[in-house]
């Protein structure tokens, strides 16, 4: 996932002029206590990780003081978040918050539009307020012809009971963050808190920005702050999965792939939306255990499907593989046959303790079994074979060869 971290999300709300918070990152205990100087010896550290729920970890704190804040950067730094080691922190200026609000602006692929979200109860626990008091949840679905105008949003928010005068400083910074999102190409930017001060003020207490991976190559300079710290939603990646991305970025626009390690034994690349699903799902059924998730778009497959199996094939413990999709119309098998027969060639591999198993069928079939049949030891299918067949060959041959299942 394209998530930027919270410094360089709130670099892009203030670049869009959303006020924000006076804050610096610190990789050191002695620059914490330095930054917390600047910021007048009372500041909130956070861990700088692209996760939620840190406060709940134990990864914010806040300090009165430089020497505290040096002690609570120490132990910070050593944790780890979510699965994420923390390696960074940012330190923010306190707040005096009067009130707390929810914003975000996601895209809504049912509604074919972006969409603002905004509750009146903000916070930390946001997901249990509006799923306990959904009715606390207001959306309004902007037109992208149009786009978000400041008297429009200041109707939607009054429509949530906040009166006029701070609704309009909401809707300015609700504005601000709908010019954000359309320049990154964002998927989703999240402000919880959307914070009023005590001095009548409205800021975002804290900023989060998920970019649309598919519209990277127009946002080359957002893409570079995409570092080692990016995970994949939940956990950092692993080295395979950055080996998956590099093969992807070969050409982003055609064959884009989507990849995930997981901690199994038969590789699973099995591509085609619902059939990927359902097929990955009758592998567990079987009792089989796969090592990856796994889908590519439709292009050229050659390529890249000789280097995703070449990487694929390295993973420790493989039991197996089995590569398929549904029946092509457009794209031709022949073309993703080719690219993993060449990688099957220049790999060493034993079939009897890995075997790999292929189903393909549409335009190019006959042409694509020719090519497999150069390669003793694979298998392949072509419709005549169903989903269920090949899931089920692959669980009894990865298993049924002296090494049972653990």
């Amino acid at each position: 996932m394209s998530r930027l971290l919270e410094n360089d999300s709130l670099d892009l709300l203030a670049h869009y002029r959303v006020p924000v918070p006076a804050y610096g990152t610190a990789e050191t205990p002695d620059e914490a206590a330095s930054i917390v100087e600047k910021l007048g010896g009372r500041a909130v550290l956070k861990a700088l990780v692209p996760a939620g729920k840190r406060g709940l970890a134990g990864a914010v704190r806040f300090v009165s003081s430089s020497g505290e804040a040096e002690d609570e950067a120490r132990r910070i730094l050593g944790m780890t978040v979510r699965y994420f080691p923390v390696k960074r922190l940012i330190i923010m200026e306190t707040l005096e918050i009067r009130r707390e609000f929810f914003f975000s602006i996601t895209f809504d692929p049912t509604r074919k539009c972006p969409v603002v979200l905004f509750s009146p109860t903000g916070g930390v626990d946001i997901e249990e307020i509006t799923a306990e008091r959904p009715e606390h949840l207001f959306e309004l679905p902007v037109n992208i012809i149009r786009g978000l105008e400041v008297y429009q949003c200041t109707d939607f928010i009054e429509t949530s009971g906040v009166e006029s005068g701070l609704a309009l400083k909401c809707a300015r910074a609700a504005q601000s963050a709908y010019q954000a999102f359309r320049a990154a190409d964002s998927r989703m930017i999240e402000i919880n808190p959307l914070a009023e001060l005590v001095n009548g003020e409205v800021i975002a207490g804290s900023g989060a920005v998920i970019l649309d991976e598919q519209a990277l190559f127009r946002q080359p300079e957002l893409k570079k702050k995409l570092g080692k710290e990016q995970g994949n939603g939940w956990r950092p990646l692993t080295e395979l999965e950055n080996c998956i991305r590099k093969i992807d970025s070969i050409d982003p626009h055609v064959c884009a792939i989507r990849f995930n390690e997981l901690d199994g034994d038969i590789a699973f690349l099995v591509s085609g939306g619902g059939y990927g699903l359902s097929s990955f799902e009758q592998i567990i059924r079987e009792g089989g255990r796969p090592a990856t998730t796994f889908d590519i778009t439709p292009g050229p497959f050659e390529e890249k499907m000789f280097r995703i199996v070449k990487a694929v094939c390295k993973m420790p413990g493989l039991r197996g593989m089995v590569l398929s999709a549904n029946v092509s119309n457009f794209a031709r098998v022949d073309r993703r046959v080719a690219g993993i027969v060449r990688a099957l060639k220049e790999l060493d591999i034993d079939y009897k303790h890995l075997p790999v198993i292929v189903r393909y069928d549409g335009p190019g079939a006959d042409d694509a079994r020719k090519m497999m049949a150069e390669v003793p030891g694979p298998e392949m299918y072509g419709a005549e074979s169903t989903l269920e067949d090949i899931c089920k060959r692959i669980v009894e041959r990865s298993y049924d060869n002296g090494v049972k299942q653990q």
